[in-house]
């Protein structure tokens, strides 16, 4: 059923001229029959990154198409990659900058796509530490994200590791542009599609490794990142028709998670693995908070900050 698909793989990027270069070999290496095209979109107004794309042009059945979006922010990019992607694919796929997958990923999804009949198909995305971190980061496995059986079918997907039939897209919309700087535009978009009716499944075979650089790898990025999850969700809440119950169960959730995170903290702090779970502790206080602040429409821009790897 996907022998031969024509697929449209999509990479927002912004100023990691290196990062890129290591997700395009890793696309160029795919053991896949079906047909490629790559988007590129530079969110850089300068299109640093113009030459070393088109350079890889002839890498890929359908060619590599590399444009620059001036207005900065994640959601712009991304919605010039879609319009970019060209009417005659099957499917967009979808990475980020910093990634690497695997020479199976796209046979993966693909694969997993045929046998389930779903929309959208989204698999694992694994660390890969590019520098020495400090051990509680690696025992902590703070970078970790959940995973699933294969087929298990989900809520809602992200843009670092998916795949999904053109058709959602064209349905569904945009990427919400409120989003452009804060992230938590995939999660508000593909919720939005599975609402119409369209599903999502894991591929747990489909992966991506994720490069760490030591700029993240710290108690403050963590938190950072713990928070702004925190005020992502009460973004995505804003639009659902029932915003006044959803944004008191936001607060009413954000707040156990905060008592929480301060009763833990002195039993983490007499524990064998203090560090970790002091962490832990204070990540639960920073995603009540951010949950709190969200619901009434507080929000965080992480994406002013780029971090190179």
């Amino acid at each position: 059923m996907t022998l031969n698909a024509r697929v449209a793989v999509c990479v927002a990027t912004y100023a990691r001229p290196d990062g890129l270069a290591r997700l395009l070999d890793g696309l160029r290496g795919q053991r896949t029959d079906a047909l490629v095209r790559v988007i590129v979109v530079d969110n850089d107004a300068g299109g640093p990154c113009r030459a070393m794309s088109e350079a890889q042009a002839t890498c890929f059945p359908l060619g590599l198409r590399y444009v620059v979006e001036p207005q900065r922010g994640i959601t712009y990019a991304r919605n010039r990659c879609v319009a970019e992607a060209g009417d005659d694919v099957t499917f967009l796929a979808m990475l980020d900058d910093d990634e690497v997958p695997e020479p199976e990923w796209l046979a993966e999804l693909l694969r997993v796509q045929a046998t389930t009949g779903a929309d959208i198909v989204t698999g694992p995305v694994v660390p890969y530490f590019a520098s020495p971190v400090p051990t509680w980061v690696r025992d902590g496995r703070f970078f970790d994200r959940p995973r699933h059986a294969t087929g298990r079918r989900l809520p809602h997907a992200h843009t670092h590791n998916v795949l999904a039939r053109r058709a959602v897209f064209d349905e569904t919309g945009t990427f919400d542009n409120r989003f452009a700087l804060t992230g938590g535009e995939d999660l508000e978009f593909f919720r939005r599609a599975v609402g119409r009716g369209f599903s999502v499944v894991w591929a747990d075979g489909a992966q991506v490794l994720e490069w760490i650089p030591a700029s993240r790898a710290t108690l403050t990025w963590l938190l950072r990142r713990s928070y702004r999850g925190g005020t992502t969700l009460g973004l995505v809440d804003r639009d659902r028709s029932d915003v006044w119950r959803a944004r008191g169960g936001r607060v009413v959730r954000g707040l156990g998670r905060l008592v929480q995170g301060v009763l833990l903290t002195p039993v983490a702090a007499l524990s064998p693995r203090r560090s970790v779970r002091l962490v832990r502790a204070m990540q639960l206080i920073a995603r009540g908070a951010g949950m709190i602040v969200g619901a009434f429409g507080g929000r965080y821009e992480e994406y002013r900050v780029t971090h190179q790897v």
